[in-house]
């Protein structure tokens, strides 16, 4: 019976070896001598970490010191043989007892070196999937059957403003919201991919973008649907350089109509002047005719001045661009609007520091960008208020970055007027900008049209925030130095 487990032991095709308190070898196995291509009596005595592969031999050596403390352990190293090359083996170690004493260890090695080298290649391949879903700049996300999301890469917390901790693992509407996730999902179920598709999205935390977006099926190996691929880019700056373009269309247009109607009015208005005027000098004062006159006169002149501000539109004087300090500019515009603001019982808060850079500009233009915000920033609080005027160093605009084919070392300086007032309608705030709109009784509606033109020629820009009953931000920004050539 003895002869038979040993002959059962030399047949298997796992390694089989027993060591000695100090380390030695006392018994190997024919496998065990195949692999290390030594002789059994050559090994005898020899240590058993004299095959394991450098790098694993300070945690084989702990795993056989605690073996022969009396505790079995498994364990993967390599193990080097014959051929050189470090191959894996998985060991289980147990403790031999004579008379209640460990006398040695006996240890069988499993070859999985096979397996190592499949679970490294996938391994490698996860990593590389991973270091692609991060490095790429589209946002991308996995979706599930039931509709959770399963993987959300760094692009994607960036654009959507949330991070992969709160995002994997939750239902995708509580993250991109239930309408967004409906177009998204049901687009799958419907088979609808569309290769470009935009949509605003405003997620549950109150986050508004642009997203320009694909949807593609998730297959498995048999070409069945387990789950949806969502891949999305923030477009916000694409849309708001549309927007930019097609108003600057819009003003050109509308100059060159506004040019031609105001010379075609200008000479007869002159000619109607002329003749009441000489009418005039042939009637006493005192007839009621002469008054009808004169009357003609203040609204031809009314007229006269309606029509200077459309040339001003029109044809726009050139900048003539040097260093201002903001302060200086506020100080003369704050001399004419002074009274104004005691009467509307207004309260004025200027918060410019002293170092906030000068800027390159034309003073007169940008004293009137200024004047027009805060007439109209006074027109908007009857019940009075309060007006802010801030301006500090900005980091330039987001229209204007060096893609679009600004200079990126240029500084700039950020301006805004802030009011308490009535606030501007959602629905009014794209075309506030645009020439004749107005909500003034009295207003041309050219206003806030050549303070955009005034900020444009300066390769600066001007956005608008608002809030009805809360008041408006007007907020300019303006460069600090001659851009580079």
């Amino acid at each position: 019976m003895e002869f038979d487990y040993q002959e059962l032991i030399e047949s298997v095709q796992d390694m089989v070896f027993a060591v000695s308190p100090s380390g030695g070898l006392i018994y190997c196995n024919r496998q065990f001598a195949l692999f290390s291509g030594m002789k059994k009596r050559a090994l005898a005595a020899a240590p058993l970490l004299d095959l394991v592969h450098p790098p694993d031999r300070s945690r084989v050596e702990r795993m056989l010191q605690e073996t022969l403390q009396g505790s079995a352990r498994t364990f993967e190293a390599r193990f080097v043989g014959e051929s050189g090359t470090p191959l894996y083996f998985s060991t289980n170690m147990t403790p031999i007892r004579e008379g209640g004493h460990v006398t040695g260890a006996i240890g069988i090695s499993r070859d999985i070196n096979e397996r190592m080298v499949l679970e490294q290649q996938i391994t490698g391949l996860k990593n590389f999937q991973e270091s692609i879903l991060k490095s790429i700049q589209a946002g991308l996300i996995t979706i599930d059957l039931e509709g959770r999301i399963t993987s959300f890469n760094a692009a994607a917390g960036e654009v959507l403003n949330c991070s992969a901790r709160q995002a994997v693992g939750s239902p995708l509407e509580q993250i991109v919201g239930e309408e967004a996730a409906g177009i998204f999902l049901q687009r799958v179920v419907r088979g609808d991919f569309p290769t470009n598709r935009e949509l605003p999205l405003k997620t549950p935390a109150g986050y508004e973008t642009y997203i320009g977006f694909t949807v593609t099926p998730l297959l498995d190996e048999l070409g069945d649907r387990t789950g949806t691929i969502l891949s999305f880019r923030d477009i916000s700056l694409i849309k708001r350089m549309q927007a930019e373009v097609m108003r600057m269309d819009r003003l050109a247009s509308l100059g060159v109509l506004a040019s031609g109607i105001a010379h075609e009015i200008k000479n007869p208005l002159a000619g109607i002047k002329a003749m009441a005027q000489t009418l005039q000098q042939d009637l006493d004062p005192e007839e009621e005719s002469y008054d009808y006159l004169e009357r003609i006169v203040r609204q031809v002149n009314r007229l006269d001045e309606l029509l200077k501000t459309f040339f001003d539109y029109a044809r726009p004087r050139p900048p003539q661009l040097k260093l201002h300090r903001i302060q200086d500019i506020l100080h003369e515009v704050m001399t004419l609007v002074d009274k104004r603001l005691q009467e509307k019982e207004i309260r004025f808060i200027p918060l410019i520091p002293a170092e906030t850079p000068a800027v390159f500009a034309d003073f007169h233009q940008i004293q009137q960008v200024i004047l027009n915000l805060i007439i109209n920033a006074i027109d908007a609080m009857e019940e009075g208020g309060e007006l802010v005027i801030q301006a500090g160093p900005s980091r330039g605009t987001a229209l204007r970055s060096p893609a679009a084919g600004a200079d990126p070392d240029r500084r700039f300086v950020e301006i805004t007027v802030t009011d308490s007032g009535v606030g501007i309608p959602e629905e009014n705030l794209e075309v506030i900008f645009d020439p004749f709109y107005t909500t003034k009784a009295q207003g041309t509606g050219l206003g806030l049209s050549i303070v955009y033109r005034i900020i444009a020629a300066h390769n600066g820009e001007i956005s608008v925030s608002s809030k009805l009953g809360e008041g408006t931000t007007f907020r300019v920004i303006l460069p600090t130095e001659e851009e580079s050539k």
